[in-house]
């Protein structure tokens, strides 16, 4: 994708993201997150199909650069490094989460990672894993992504690394 195409996505994302501040996320028209962004609605429908589209760009987005290309195996989810990831994912996308999060959305985005979960626990070789991999995503990601946004609803009290030790310590016992 080219520079103009990806800067042109990313005016849209913060279009919406910007908008969503206000106003509930139904009652939005793709003109309005045109007008915002300040593009016109041919170049809206040639990076996206829907809102909803843009939503799962802004969370994917967000997701890799966080996440990056990591091997997603139990020991990556067992992992300092994936704790940490987790808490950077919350701390450098406040913002987006919270707009989700305040609409309701977060189970409109939360299948992107599921789905990587669930792909990489079923070729485990652990069999229990492998036959299992909806509750295997459950319990590597509820317990820390539910501990992050306590955390980012509570107003980031704690810095990152704190919350990484208090997170450290509660899987040690």
């Amino acid at each position: 994708m080219n520079r103009t195409a990806e800067k042109n996505r990313r005016k849209i994302e913060k279009a919406l993201l910007k908008i969503m501040k206000t106003t509930p996320f139904e009652e939005i028209s793709v003109l309005r997150v045109c007008k915002e962004a300040d593009i016109s609605r041919t170049a809206f429908y040639h990076h996206f199909a829907s809102l909803d589209d843009v939503l799962l760009s802004a969370y994917e987005a967000a997701h890799e650069k966080a996440f990056g290309r990591r091997e997603w195996t139990a020991a990556y989810f067992r992992s300092d490094q994936f704790l940490r990831d987790m808490i950077s994912f919350f701390d450098h996308n406040s913002e987006l989460i919270t707009v989700l999060r305040h609409w309701d959305l977060l189970s409109r985005v939360a299948f992107f990672p599921t789905q990587k979960s669930v792909l990489s626990a079923s070729e485990e070789n652990d069999e229990i894993l492998a036959s299992y991999p909806e509750y295997t995503m459950v319990y590597f990601w509820i317990r820390p992504f539910t501990i992050c946004n306590m955390w980012l609803r509570g107003g980031k009290k704690e810095t990152p690394e704190e919350l990484f030790e208090i997170i450290r310590h509660m899987n040690e016992l």
